[in-house]
C-alpha cells in the first residue's frame, strides 16, 4: 500500500458509511461519533507509522479523514456535515468506501467496532463524553460559539489518556 493520509477520501464519504452501520442517526449522534472516531483512530492506527521503534511494515494512513472540528454548546460539530445533514443530503447516500490493502481492512474494522460502541450511547451521554475533553474545552472556552479545534491536541490528547 503507498502511503496515504486519510483512510477516507471525504468526510461525506465517512458519513455514508456511518449510515450503513445505523439507520436511526441523529445529528448529534453523527457529529459525536465524526470526533470520536477521530480521535480515537489518531491515537491509534494513525500513530503507528510514527513509532520509529517497531520493525513493523505496517502503513496505515494517518488520519481518518480531512476535517474540521468546531467547539459548539453541545460538543464538537463538523459544520459542514451540520449544514449537509440539515439540507437532507446525507438522505440516500451510499457507501462507497472500498478497502484495498490488509491496513485498509483492518482500520475499518476498528473503525466499525467503536462505532457500534459509540451508537449504544445516548446523545447527551455522547455531549457528555465529549465535554470531558480539553481539546473541545480549550476551544470552547475561547468565548467563540464555534472556536476550532486543534485535531493534531485532539489526537494526542487520546494518545496520553487512552493509548
Amino acid at each position: 500500500m503507498s502511503e496515504s493520509t486519510y483512510l477516507f477520501t471525504s468526510v461525506d464519504q465517512l458519513v455514508a458509511h456511518i449510515y450503513k452501520l445505523s439507520k436511526n442517526l441523529t445529528p448529534l449522534k453523527i457529529q459525536k461519533s465524526l470526533y470520536l472516531l477521530y480521535a480515537f483512530y489518531g491515537a491509534t492506527y494513525g500513530s503507528i507509522n510514527s513509532n520509529e521503534e517497531t520493525d513493523m511494515s505496517m502503513n496505515y494512513p494517518k488520519e481518518l479523514v480531512d476535517v474540521k472540528f468546531e467547539a459548539w454548546q453541545y460538543g464538537p460539530v463538523v459544520r459542514e456535515v451540520y449544514l449537509k445533514h440539515k439540507s437532507g443530503f446525507y438522505t440516500d447516500l451510499e457507501d462507497t468506501f472500498q478497502a484495498t490493502s490488509k491496513e485498509e481492512v483492518d482500520a475499518l474494522k476498528f473503525i466499525d467496532e467503536l462505532f457500534m460502541q459509540i451508537d449504544q450511547i445516548s446523545d447527551f451521554g455522547l455531549v457528555d463524553r465529549t465535554h470531558q475533553d480539553a481539546s473541545w474545552k480549550e476551544a470552547y472556552k475561547t468565548g467563540s460559539r464555534t472556536a476550532p479545534i486543534n485535531n493534531k491536541k485532539l489526537v494526542e490528547e487520546y494518545l496520553e489518556k487512552y493509548v
